[in-house]
C-alpha cells in the first residue's frame, strides 16, 4: 500500500529530520576516523550537509561547549523535533492511520 499525498504531510518532514539525524550520526562517527580539514570526498559531502544543522545549534549553544559536544547536542535536538513532528501530526489530524 502505497502512502497518500495527505500522508506526505507527516513523511515529507519526518524523512527530512531522520535524514539529517542520520547524516549528523554518519559525520560523528567518520570525525572518529578523518581530520576535520580532510579531502577525502565522503568527509566533504558529509560536512557540507551538516554544517547549516551544526551551525544553528552552535548559535544557541555557548561557546563553552566544544564542537563534538555541539554535534552530539545536534543529534539530541534532531531526535527531540522528530518526537514533537509526531505530536503535532497526532494533534492536528493529518498522521498517517495503520491499516487503513
Amino acid at each position: 500500500m502505497t502512502p497518500s499525498a495527505a500522508d506526505w504531510l507527516y513523511h515529507g518532514p519526518n524523512l527530512v529530520i531522520a535524514a539529517l539525524l542520520y547524516t549528523l550520526i554518519g559525520r560523528y562517527i567518520l570525525s572518529l576516523l578523518f581530520k576535520p580539514d580532510s579531502d577525502k570526498v565522503i568527509w566533504r559531502v558529509f560536512a557540507q550537509v551538516t554544517d547549516p544543522v551544526l551551525g544553528a545549534v552552535r548559535a544557541i549553544t555557548p561557546a563553552v561547549v566544544p564542537n563534538g559536544l555541539v554535534m552530539i547536542a545536534a543529534i539530541f535536538w534532531l531526535i527531540i523535533l522528530r518526537m514533537l513532528w509526531l505530536l503535532v501530526a497526532a494533534m492536528w489530524g493529518f498522521l498517517p492511520r495503520v491499516g487503513a
